[in-house]
């Protein structure tokens, strides 16, 4: 059964997504660097968007058909009115708008998941084994799932918003855009962008439905596979996948733990300060009272003093 307080969204957009006041592992993953920033920009709410995550966004609508994906013909720029006016247009209607060579990108990305699709269904069919067909995992899955869960240890309101939760299997997938797909940069990526949080974080969150909702095989996933995608002219794409018994997910179920309960007595502390309730009032508390009033000595350690003499200072 699906525990009360959880709510799954149907086709919920992302302007309406980022107005839930819940915690997304986003925001937990920038107050475990830094609550000071975490609080700023809780406050603050701005969502930038650069190159890459624009592009990120447009091949996401384009692979999981979740978005119209359009440009101009190659060779052709909105210089013109005319194509001024179309771009204005495709932007009302919602429409993602992007450069040919993006879209030419976009289409090649596809279609080497679709021949990986069609040679895992052939090699398949010769050896008597389930091929992998990567378009009808997206075709029949739940694509950009957004949902709501009260965490039951620290009491708060948590959010997520999936890539894709596919039908009969027992992992979630996330897509990716990167600069390389070998799996040195990937794994480092992992942790530098901490897609280990982010796998943990969505177990706990699609285990807190009813399996049957998704078309699931049990309720906590075995893990997250991550499809990435090289923003290269091949478009090379490499499935990778972080198991629930790995080091990594072990790493990240300590940190957001940590993080969460650490979280909870702050929103406790604001409210006892007379600061409101929620997040919001932990946040100003934190801003607040970051203000030094005493001038600390720099301190060194023996082993920068020792580096420091080594090159002559």
């Amino acid at each position: 059964m699906t525990h009360t307080d959880a709510v799954a969204y149907e086709d919920m957009p992302d302007s309406e997504y980022f107005a839930l006041p819940s915690l997304d592992q986003s925001q937990l993953k920038q107050f475990l660097h830094s609550p000071y920033d975490w609080a700023w920009n809780r406050l603050h709410p701005h969502h930038e968007t650069t190159d890459a995550m624009r592009f990120g966004t447009a091949f996401h609508a384009y692979l999981l058909g979740t978005g119209t994906v359009v440009a101009l013909p190659e060779g052709e720029t909105f210089r013109s009115k005319k194509n001024q006016q179309w771009r204005d247009e495709q932007l009302e209607q919602g429409n993602i708008v992007v450069s040919a060579d993006e879209l030419a990108m976009c289409r090649r990305m596809r279609e080497n998941l679709e021949a990986s699709s069609n040679l895992s269904i052939t090699q398949g069919e010769e050896t008597g084994t389930p091929g992998r067909d990567f378009i009808r995992m997206i075709e029949e899955g739940a694509r950009e799932q957004a949902f709501e869960w009260t965490d039951r240890t620290s009491g708060l309101r948590l959010k997520g918003k999936a890539d894709l939760i596919p039908q009969g299997v027992d992992y979630l997938v996330d897509v990716k855009t990167c600069q390389s797909v070998d799996p040195v940069p990937f794994a480092k990526a992992c942790l530098n962008h901490g897609y280990h949080i982010q796998s943990e974080f969505y177990r706990m969150g699609v285990s807190q439905f009813d399996p049957q909702l998704f078309g699931r095989n049990r309720r906590r996933a075995s893990g997250m596979e991550f499809w990435c995608f090289e923003k290269t002219d091949a478009a090379r794409w490499q499935p990778y996948v972080i198991e629930s018994d790995s080091p990594a997910a072990e790493l990240a179920r300590k940190s957001i733990r940590q993080g969460l309960n650490t979280l909870s007595v702050m929103v406790a502390d604001a409210q006892d300060a007379g600061y409101g309730e929620g997040y919001d009032a932990a946040a100003a508390m934190i801003l607040n009272e970051d203000h030094p009033t005493t001038t600390k000595p720099v301190e060194f350690t023996d082993w920068m003093l020792r580096e420091a003499m080594s090159i002559g200072f």
